[in-house]
């Protein structure tokens, strides 16, 4: 394991999610009601509306879980907001991405400590 890598493919991964979000924004709008309208499905898998991004971001956390294959889970997990709510698609995006930037910061710092 390079700690060097998987500090940069964390690197990648986080400016991945700043640029997931503005591109989740920008189409949101597109939606009736814009950013502010609710999500139409509430339940199963996190509604996705940048899959350019998704898929870079399925990349890199492929290649982060065969360096650490001990944080899968972590490396894998999804937020969980599909709770059956009818979120606003501003405050979805906002949970959305925010769960992955805690996990990036958190294997950060599990990385620098190694």
């Amino acid at each position: 394991m390079n700690k060097i890598e998987i500090l940069e493919l964390l690197k990648q991964w986080n400016d991945l999610i700043d640029v997931g979000e503005q591109k989740s924004r920008i189409k949101a709008t597109k939606n009736r009601n814009g950013i502010l309208g609710r999500i139409k499905r509430t339940t199963g898998q996190p509604v996705i509306f940048d899959f350019y991004t998704y898929n870079d971001q399925k990349k890199i956390q492929d290649k982060l879980c065969r360096k650490l294959p001990n944080l899968t889970s972590l490396i894998r997990s999804q937020p969980e907001i599909m709770d059956g709510h009818p979120w606003i698609r501003g405050d979805f995006i906002e949970l959305y991405y925010e769960h992955y930037r805690v996990v990036v910061e958190k294997l950060r710092r599990l990385a620098t400590d190694m």
